[in-house]
């Protein structure tokens, strides 16, 4: 599929007495690939040929009523028990009373669900407006296909077309399973390979694709120097969520939060209290996306968990809520943050995760910043500044709950660890080509944050540290986990060829984890005493 460019998603606004248009026919392009073939996106474009038209793309045009159309349409796993429920997002340019969810187990047997849809409008102008929709539908069963579509429930010219998504699987799953993890995914050229290659997936590629925080980089928008002066937020966020339309509206799009999710940056925001007061204190974020927070007791998109087959994954938050966390805020009149006590979630989360060892064997941490990397930590490895901040918050429930991987991004750039307790090696089941970790025993980090944005890959730091195994600071790329009840596969790939930069694989006992719980705590207990 074509990346969309910054000019696509225009806004037209008409007289009050005439049709508000909020998008036209430059956001269709025509797409060769077998997953997508055709005018997309397919929510709001169609093939619509007219005299003159030179090429496949000239043809596509928005769709009549699109301003009542779902568009952005996005999925995530919900439901207390792995597999059971899946929440479908979508967002209409108008109020649309009666947004409806049908689901069916095939194409031609869709039923009304019987669920609140709830509709949002976080933002709004006198020329713009964007309604927000999540539904979720419950009682179904783990790792099955079933179809879906959302939209006006009396207009049949207001619903989407039919989607399908597979919903996750149990913890009694013993099969192998594939999992997309990258953060720093946003808006701009350099997202374009990796953006693309996302779009060619469908679920029998990959079960899910979890983004360790910074989505779009709206905030970003007045970085091009065309928009410096305007206001462009809401535009780039849109089209965005356009762009990934084709996988999110067919594999779940998990996300947490970073730190250009806080707030609009723009001139034009600061410029404006009320712009500040609608788009700050990660207001879009909470309100575009939808994650399992209310089964899992977490605080909106900004702490959460859900389960995946053998994986319990837990996403935290590395902006807000902690002791000398980052403020992220460009203003002096608006805060943000205050969202509850983090911290105690995060020991009740681990802890019963950690319990459920038995059912669920691995347990992986999703934060956007990282504790370890070699540009935060010091000639010894010891993490300085906003590191050792995440450092003394999180690091002590890492290693008390054994957790076995901590993925994050923030850094544009890729790094993989040695397992790190205390900000020491700890080289238990390490191979010495470090390629085989054999029941490590202590967290691996793990940073992906290459995706491709405004921002460009960031310079490789100065020397190096004495737990790094691995780095890539060359190539926009994204990591891929092979997973079973016993093995972690990891590697990471460059965006522009598919061609791997780094691997390395982690084993399980299928044994209970009481002498690795003992390994830990001996070294937790060491260093804390050094």
């Amino acid at each position: 599929m074509r990346s969309f460019s910054l000019g696509m998603l225009a806004l037209v606004v008409g007289s009050a007495a005439a049709s508000t248009v909020l998008v036209d026919d430059s956001i269709c392009v025509w797409s060769f690939s077998l997953s997508s073939l055709g005018c997309q996106p397919s929510s709001m474009c169609e093939y619509n040929y007219n005299a003159g038209d030179l090429t496949l793309s000239e043809s596509c045009r928005v769709k009549e009523g699109v301003n009542y159309y779902p568009q952005q349409i996005h999925l995530a796993f919900a439901g207390e028990t792995a597999g059971t429920g899946m929440t479908v997002s979508w967002a209409t340019f108008e109020e649309v009373e009666d947004s409806s969810l049908w689901v069916g187990s095939s194409n031609d047997s869709l039923e009304l669900v019987d669920t609140t849809v709830t509709s949002v409008n976080y933002y709004h102008d006198d020329k713009y407006h964007l309604y927000h929709h999540h539904a979720t539908v419950s009682s179904l069963s783990p790792h099955t296909k079933y179809y879906y579509k959302v939209g006006s429930k009396a207009q049949t010219t207001y619903q989407s077309d039919v989607y399908s998504f597979v919903t996750a699987r149990s913890a009694s799953d013993t099969s192998t399973f594939n999992v997309i993890i990258y953060g720093d995914a946003g808006d701009g050229d350099n997202s374009v390979d990796t953006l693309t290659y996302m779009n060619t997936l469908t679920a029998d590629d990959v079960d899910l694709i979890y983004q360790l925080g910074d989505m779009s980089y709206a905030d970003d928008d007045y970085l091009t120097v065309s928009q410096l002066t305007g206001f462009f937020y809401e535009e780039v966020y849109n089209k965005w969520m356009n762009s990934l339309a084709p996988v999110m509206s067919y594999i779940p799009y998990m996300v947490l939060v970073g730190n250009h999710e806080a707030e609009c940056h723009s001139p034009a925001c600061q410029l404006s209290q009320s712009k500040k007061d609608m788009l700050g204190n990660y207001t879009a974020y909470n309100a575009r996306w939808k994650m399992p927070y209310t089964e899992s007791n977490g605080a909106l998109n900004m702490w959460h968990s859900f389960d995946h087959g053998p994986i319990h994954f837990t996403s935290l938050s590395t902006e807000t809520d902690y002791l000398n966390a980052p403020t992220n805020a460009y203003t002096l009149t608006n805060k943000n943050g205050n969202f509850g006590d983090q911290l105690s979630w995060v020991e009740s989360e681990l802890e019963k995760a950690d319990a459920n060892r038995a059912n669920v064997p691995w347990i992986i941490v999703g934060m956007h910043r990282p504790i370890y990397d070699v540009d935060g930590c010091d000639d010894d490895g010891v993490p300085t500044d906003e590191n050792a901040n995440v450092q003394a918050a999180f690091e002590a429930l890492l290693i008390k709950y054994k957790v076995d991987v901590v993925v994050t991004g923030h850094k544009h750039y890729y790094e993989r660890q040695l397992p790190v307790a205390n900000s020491s090696a700890v080289m238990d089941g390490v191979s010495s080509d470090y390629k085989t970790y054999n029941s490590p025993q202590a967290p691996v980090y793990i940073l992906t944050g290459a995706a491709g944005n405004v921002e460009n890959l960031r310079d490789a730091p100065d020397g190096t540290a004495p737990w790094n195994a691995a780095f890539d600071y060359s190539h926009f790329g994204f990591s891929t986990l092979e997973a079973n009840r016993t093995m972690l596969s990891w590697k990471y790939l460059a965006s522009s060829d598919l061609s791997v930069q780094d691997e390395f694989v982690m084993y399980k006992s299928a044994e209970g984890s009481s002498e690795e719980s003992d390994v830990v705590a001996e070294v937790h207990e060491s260093s804390a005493s050094n």
